[in-house]
């Protein structure tokens, strides 16, 4: 579920994962690719933040996985 945020609203998908910075960045990255949408560079951008989500959700259920190996 969190990988469709990701996708969708990735300023969210960090902020779910823990990121408040990184969402905060993201979210201004967000907008302005909506404002730049109107002229077609909109989508790039919104590519970029999408992978950078979808990276982070990755990283944090990769460490999860660990962790829960590590615990007895």
């Amino acid at each position: 579920m969190l990988y469709l945020i990701a996708l969708l609203i990735p300023p969210l998908a960090l902020l779910l994962c823990g990121k408040p910075f990184q969402a905060i960045l993201a979210a201004i990255i967000w907008v302005l690719a909506w404002v730049l949408a109107l002229f077609g560079a909109g989508f790039i951008m919104w590519v970029v933040l999408a992978v950078w989500a979808i990276m982070v959700v990755r990283d944090r259920n990769t460490r999860k996985l660990i962790e829960d190996a590590r615990r007895p």
